[in-house]
């Protein structure tokens, strides 16, 4: 191999690796204090019977930016509401209904049943 094909080969091997370079490959992400969008959801499961609301907790928190899934049951028709996100779900007797959003807005929120009045928990998003 003459001496001009081996200096092409070297300028070509390193403009692919200044290319390249600033593309991110290999690179690490900086911490930008946010769960990637690949992380599963944080599930808070909500069962009403009788009257009584059974949930895991009554203040749930979760890191702004996380997916959250609620699942709602109820025994009878009822209406769950979560205020601030204003997301609303009409339930039927027996049947799960589920919510899911991004947890984008920081601070504290109600979730109640509209029918009955009766508050199911709080999410707190820090």
């Amino acid at each position: 191999m003459s001496r001009t094909n081996r200096l092409a080969g070297a300028v070509m091997t390193s403009m692919v690796i200044l290319a390249t370079a600033g593309c991110g490959v290999g690179a690490a992400r900086p911490d930008t204090g946010r769960t990637p969008v690949s992380a599963a959801p944080v599930t808070v499961t909500v069962n009403v019977s009788g009257g009584t609301v059974r949930t895991p907790s009554p203040r749930v928190t979760v890191r702004r930016g996380r997916l959250v899934r609620i699942v709602v049951t109820s025994d009878t028709d009822e209406e769950f509401h979560l205020h601030g996100y204003d997301r609303e779900l009409t339930l039927r007797p027996g049947v799960p209904g589920e919510l899911r959003f991004t947890a984008d807005q920081p601070g504290v929120f109600e979730a109640e049943l509209h029918r009955s009045g009766t508050r199911a928990f709080e999410l707190r998003v820090d």
